[in-house]
């Protein structure tokens, strides 16, 4: 598991502004969790939680990507939810578990992140009804992210799922620039590389993106959004309709498509 830095000695009121689960607390609540908590520093490709390793913590992300794959037991991982300033990391410690048998949390673009203990999590769980409320709303919409990103990988074309996925992404920093490797996508996606070049490529040649040297730059996310699968948007609009803050894609579904609102 890859180091993780210390940014500051403590968080503060700006980091709970960050993030849509600690906006939605009070004053008070917020200023409970942070006093226990601590922000750090994440780099691509650094590990927070590894399949069947005992972890004690729980993570918010402030301005980094976090990606949730599964595990196979051939050592191949497949991406389920992609995880950023709308949510957190560590859901099954925050329920009282202190391991999963098949999860990876991993940065996939990197950034700051907040830590706090799990047990005093619970523990304030209990107490603050507020908090209860945010953590009941993001998993009912992380269950929809996962449940679509399963039906996604089996039903749609990598062209489809690649755009999905760059809009998911982006919208998780508020930035139209993603700092990822061909063979990162291909991992992420479990297809081959040169089938995310080829998407990549197409993509660019329709100057919806601009490809370069590990990384992608959106230049056109409403004809991006045309092109993205309906997972796109379904995900979209139940995180839109479940946390505050957080916004509809802005495009509709139109026969089985994304159209353009006008």
């Amino acid at each position: 598991m890859a180091t993780l830095t210390a940014a500051n000695a403590a968080s503060s009121s700006a980091d709970a502004a960050a993030n849509r689960i600690l906006a939605a607390l009070s004053p008070e609540g917020q200023a409970r969790l942070l006093e226990r908590s601590l922000a750090l520093d994440v780099g691509h490709g650094d590990v927070l939680i590894e399949p069947r390793e005992r972890s004690v913590w729980v993570f918010f992300p402030l301005s980094c990507v976090i990606s949730m794959v599964t595990v196979l037991g051939d050592g191949s991982a497949i991406e389920t939810a992609t995880v950023g300033r709308e949510g957190m990391v560590g859901v099954f410690q925050a329920l009282g578990d202190d391991r999963c048998p098949n999860g990876r949390a991993v940065a996939q673009m990197g950034g700051r992140i907040l830590r706090g203990d799990a047990a005093q999590f619970r523990d304030q769980l209990q107490r603050d009804p507020l908090l209860a409320g945010a953590i009941e709303s993001y998993l009912r919409a992380l269950l929809i992210h996962v449940s679509q990103s399963v039906a996604c990988g089996a039903a749609h074309s990598v062209r489809e799922r690649l755009a999905r996925w760059l809009l998911h992404t982006t919208d998780r920093v508020a930035s139209d620039d993603v700092e990822l490797t061909h063979e990162f996508l291909a991992h992420i996606l479990h297809v081959r590389r040169a089938s995310v070049t080829v998407a990549l490529r197409e993509l660019q040649d329709e100057g919806l993106v601009a490809t370069r040297r590990g990384g992608t730059r959106l230049l056109d996310r409403d004809g991006l959004a045309g092109l993205a699968c309906e997972c796109y948007a379904i995900v979209n609009e139940e995180y839109a309709r479940l946390i505050p803050g957080e916004r509809p894609p802005a495009t509709i579904r139109a026969g089985g498509r994304l159209a353009a609102r006008r």
